[in-house]
């Protein structure tokens, strides 16, 4: 078997499809198999902003007694824009058909399997987290995605694009389902230009990449991690507080409040598990809390 964890995948599971695959490497067979994962609720949750650059998160982990903002940063536009370019150049300059043809196959499937690997890595990451800390995940709901694009210029639906964003959901809710949490879905419509203080939305909010400053309270933040107290909120789970110039996390379902806080700068988890270069975790610069 290739991967020694499937050993303990095949406990108590149920066999699906199968079929075999011939390459140069040999003659593999490829399982589909199906567990039955008992689904439990917990009350710590996980909020989840995807981003282009950035997977942007709060942690409320109401045992522990804080809630942490921390951004798990990637190169998946990176590696998507560069392949671009290799296929550009491809075009223009091989005229052969057969040969470019077959260069672009071999490049194209060079870079799904560089993404593919950075969003297995990404959400594994996510789901141990949730895992270590029995949190569920929250995460914005993303149907109406490509209809929202379309009032947006050609070359921000292509920045846009080249996340691939529904994957990444797929990827991240099974991880999550496999180990038994829940995953809660909420609206994400200007969750970055609404102050999660007084509600008040505005474009002018978001000054820039970096800050959020509402026009009505003068609440001031990190403008990606506003978008995670939004989803928050819209969870029905909590809502958000300002106290003293300390943001804090309060349940709706319990009496518990929380004051939440910038992550240090390393991960909230080992990395053993992962396969070739782990993905960073950074810490985010402190900004102005009003």
């Amino acid at each position: 078997m290739e991967y020694e964890h499937a050993r303990k995948e095949l406990e108590g599971a149920k066999p699906g499809n199968s079929r075999l695959m011939i390459n140069d490497d040999g003659i593999f067979l490829l399982l589909t198999i199906r567990r039955d994962v008992e689904e439990t609720e917990y009350r710590n949750k996980l909020v989840v902003d995807i981003n282009e650059d950035s997977v942007d998160c709060l942690l409320v982990d109401y045992d522990s007694g804080n809630a942490t903002f921390f951004s798990i940063v990637h190169d998946i536009r990176g590696i998507r824009t560069n392949y671009r370019r290799i296929r550009m150049r491809i075009q223009e300059k091989v005229k052969k058909p057969t040969l470019r043809n077959k260069l672009l196959a071999k490049y194209g499937a060079r870079e799904r399997n560089r993404v593919e690997d950075r969003l297995k890595k990404i959400t594994t990451l996510l789901a141990e987290i949730a895992r270590k800390h029995n949190a569920d995940l929250v995460r914005e709901s993303l149907r109406d995605l490509r209809l929202s694009n379309r009032k947006r210029s050609r070359q921000l639906n292509y920045r846009l694009s080249t996340f691939p964003y529904r994957k990444f959901i797929e990827y991240i809710d099974y991880k999550f389902y496999e180990r038994g949490l829940s995953v809660i879905e909420v609206d994400a419509r200007k969750t970055s230009i609404t102050c999660p203080a007084c509600g008040h939305t505005d474009r002018r909010n978001r000054i820039s990449k970096e800050v959020f400053k509402c026009r009505r309270c003068g609440f001031e933040f990190d403008t990606q991690y506003v978008a995670c107290l939004n989803l928050f909120s819209r969870s029905n789970d909590g809502h958000v507080a300002i106290r003293g110039g300390i943001v804090y996390i309060a349940s709706r379902k319990a009496d518990l409040v929380v004051p939440a806080n910038v992550a240090p700068s390393e991960p909230l988890t080992q990395m053993k598990w992962q396969r070739g270069k782990p993905v960073p975790v950074t810490k985010t610069p402190q900004v102005t809390k009003r």
